[in-house]
């Protein structure tokens, strides 16, 4: 590999810039919030640089999932990150959210603490072999 980008490991100033910087990637690795039984990807992100790089940018993205992640179908998957994910996550970032203190979603938009901005479906990737799943048969993250 020519270079990693850590987005955690990065300096507060850099913030935006490897994030930038990640669209840009030749891989991009990433999770995903839920998948449903049809095989759409479903997630729900703060800032929409995770999103964005599943969409469109990077020549490759590879998502590795648990089962846990798998779900029903859309609506399901969106009622699991609203629970299982988006509440634990607010914990682990130290937001102040509704969330974050009750555990359960409280719809909110609080500028620079809300984790919850952008909700994307991914059906269908229009560049073939671009997008590649893997699921790890076991409870693995959010």
């Amino acid at each position: 590999l020519k270079n990693v980008i850590d987005r955690d490991a990065a300096p507060p100033e850099d913030f935006i810039k490897v994030r930038r910087d990640a669209l840009l990637s030749d891989v991009f690795l990433t999770s995903t919030n839920a998948i449903t039984m049809d095989g759409e990807l479903v997630n729900i992100d703060g800032m929409g640089n995770r999103v964005a790089a599943m969409c469109f940018g990077p020549g490759k993205v590879i998502v590795i999932a648990g089962a846990n992640k798998i779900v029903r179908d859309e609506e399901a998957a969106i009622a699991r990150i609203k629970t299982d994910a988006c509440p634990p996550n607010c914990v682990r970032l130290l937001k102040k959210t509704p969330c974050a203190a009750t555990g359960k979603c409280g719809d909110c938009k609080i500028p620079g603490q809300t984790i919850c901005s952008y909700t994307v479906t991914t059906r269908f990737s229009a560049i073939l072999d671009r997008i590649h799943v893997i699921l790890v048969n076991e409870s693995a993250g959010f």
